[in-house]
């Protein structure tokens, strides 16, 4: 690839991501675009006439989005919702990891493979007594609640991601 295809494909690249249409739409129009650029370069214009003729590719992607704003995308506000469900999750997913791995960590550092009960017993010899008995790690409560909150997770970016590009109506 020569340097004058690579400064044309990174114009028209530019181009495309500033677009704010659905996919196939995209395609179409860039195709389109292509093809006067090829017929631009076969009619005998340089690649820099050509530049300048189109203009900054800010300009020519905002043109394009003006002319095709029947096809455009709007940005749903519920996005935020799914957002701010997902940095939540996201925040508790990162909670729930450590204390999962902390808890491996001193089994592993105890030399044990659960961690151990232990009996605190608190009262005098005369008056009430009460004793709190403690048990070992349920691995697999932790384990479940890491792929739920993930699979929240997930759901929450996927939801945000569909509703920044739905369709104007």
């Amino acid at each position: 690839m020569t340097q004058a295809e690579k400064k044309m494909k990174r114009y028209v690249n530019a181009i495309e991501r500033r677009l704010n249409l659905p996919l196939e739409v995209k395609s179409r129009v860039m195709s389109d675009f292509g093809s006067s650029i090829s017929a631009r370069r076969e009619a005998g214009q340089t690649d820099e006439e050509i530049y300048a003729e189109l203009g900054d590719p800010k300009k020519v992607a905002a043109e394009l989005n003006e002319q095709m704003q029947e096809f455009a995308f709007r940005k749903s506000p519920w996005r935020f919702v799914f957002a701010a469900l997902g940095i939540y999750f996201g925040i508790k997913l990162l909670g729930v990891v450590y204390v999962l791995i902390f808890a491996a960590a001193m089994a592993i550092y105890a030399n044990m493979p659960n961690m151990a009960s232990s009996v605190g017993i608190i009262g005098e010899a005369d008056g009430p007594t009460a004793i709190f008995v403690t048990t070992s790690t349920n691995w697999l409560t932790f384990l479940v609640e890491v792929g739920l909150t993930a699979a929240v997770v997930g759901l929450c970016i996927w939801g945000y991601r569909r509703l920044c590009k739905c369709r104007k109506k």
